[in-house]
């Protein structure tokens, strides 16, 4: 399945409501989305952050939410289920994503 139709889990902090896990890499700021539960709760894992739980994005109002929200922080990519250590994660431009999901906004 096609990772921007997929149901997205990302990651938020009980303790900092609306605060977002991203990676910085040079000069890219990531934002991470996960379309397979098993991999973001390996990685949630690795993280080991009793604050930290995964949330389910299904609409395409909700990752338009999401993707804003990123960008107000300074994200200028998003990384499809990153793993520590593996090196070909999928990667796609913030601003693509974004006009992607809007167009999509009122589809089923």
């Amino acid at each position: 399945m096609n990772p921007l139709e997929a149901t997205w889990l990302v990651f938020e902090n009980r303790a900092h409501p609306g605060e977002l896990v991203t990676l910085q890499a040079g000069a890219e700021k990531y934002a991470l989305v996960y379309t397979d539960a098993a991999l973001a709760g390996a990685f949630l894992a690795d993280l080991n952050d009793p604050d930290l739980h995964t949330s389910s994005l299904e609409t395409w109002v909700l990752k338009d939410a999401f993707l804003t929200a990123a960008a107000l922080i300074g994200a200028t990519r998003v990384l499809f289920d990153y793993q520590r250590g593996m090196h070909d994660a999928t990667s796609a431009p913030l601003e693509g994503l974004q006009g992607f999901v809007r167009d999509h906004i009122g589809t089923p």
